[in-house]
């Protein structure tokens, strides 16, 4: 299947320099412009509170979004957000997580995780886990729900609901106060940075849409060079997660791939692998989408129905020990 004609106009009608060719502020600018002019149409009535979190390696915040008028305790989704751990945040998602609260009935606690160049590899797998800990400590003053507690990432958020859930998972096996993860949703993730550096695994999708797709080769180069202290650490576990030696910790993983997306494939070996791991997972190639189609529902009918797909496969996954 070829892409979807809506998303093709959307392609021709970008207009200016690609990310990469602007300064880092005007990036940031310009992805969370682009993100609520295409991205989620309604914005559902939600209650937000805001917290400062002073983790072991550095301080970030969390906004947790409830339903407006909700009083029970809540399930959670620990929501990170794309952008190459570079761009992104919670004006950008601000309707997403709305939606995604108000939808699946639960706590959204989204992680404004510490941004690269100023804050390099491995700041934001830090605040991911250290979200888990956190959450932890203060589910019960927050009323929130960890026996139903699901990670959620895209992009390289999903890199980061993983370690997310492995931390989680950990702390399960030796603390027996703790939790397992329900399950992890991740989205179009970041599994392996090895291809951008020499010598590297091949992906197809890499060649295939790595230009012209709304997600660059040059864009990823530019991303990992802020994220990266050096090079060398494109092989570290903790970036490319097909390395990672603890990843039959996970359980109840769900992956959603775009098909016209250059990540495709890293994904799909990403699926493979926690199948040879006996980890429960299921992989969704969703036809005629591009990278980061949550954020196209404005513009593009079915990147809005693939919306509400994964909500609705996200929504069984919280109900599956019911």
């Amino acid at each position: 299947m070829s892409l979807n004609k809506k998303l093709q106009i959307m392609l021709a009608a970008n207009e200016g320099p690609a990310l990469q060719d602007m300064s880092l502020q005007d990036a940031r600018t310009a992805l969370e412009q682009s993100f609520l002019l295409r991205g989620y149409p309604i914005e559902h009535p939600a209650t937000i509170e805001h917290r400062d979190i002073s983790g072991a390696s550095g301080n970030f915040s969390l906004d947790i979004y409830r339903p407006q008028g909700s009083t029970e305790k809540l399930p959670v989704l620990v929501y990170f957000h794309g952008g190459g751990f570079v761009l992104g945040g919670a004006t950008a998602c601000d309707r997403q997580s709305r939606a995604l609260s108000y939808l699946l009935d639960v706590a959204v606690v989204f992680v404004n995780y510490r941004l690269a160049p100023e804050h390099v590899f491995p700041a934001a797998v830090d605040d991911a886990k250290e979200t888990i800990n956190w959450l932890l400590e203060n589910a019960e003053s927050l009323n929130l729900n960890l026996q139903k507690l699901i990670t959620c990432g895209e992009s390289a958020g999903g890199n980061l609901a993983v370690h997310a859930a492995l931390a989680a998972n950990q702390l399960a096996q030796q603390d027996l106060a703790a939790h397992k993860v329900t399950g992890t949703s991740i989205l179009y993730p970041v599994t392996d940075l090895r291809p951008f550096y020499q010598p590297g695994p091949e992906y197809p999708s890499l060649s295939r849409y790595g230009s012209g797709y709304n997600l660059d080769i040059a864009e990823l180069k530019w991303f990992w060079q802020h994220y990266l202290a050096e090079d060398k650490q494109a092989w570290h576990p903790d970036n490319s997660l097909l390395l990672h030696p603890q990843l039959a910790l996970l359980s109840n993983t769900q992956i959603f791939v775009a098909e016209c997306d250059p990540l495709r494939d890293m994904g799909i070996a990403f699926a493979s692998k926690l199948q040879e791991l006996d980890v429960a997972v299921s992989l969704d190639c969703l036809p005629g989408m591009l990278h980061s189609f949550m954020f196209h529902g404005s513009v593009c009918p079915a990147a809005l129905r693939n919306f509400y797909k994964v909500v609705e496969q996200i929504d069984q996954q919280f109900h599956s020990k019911d």
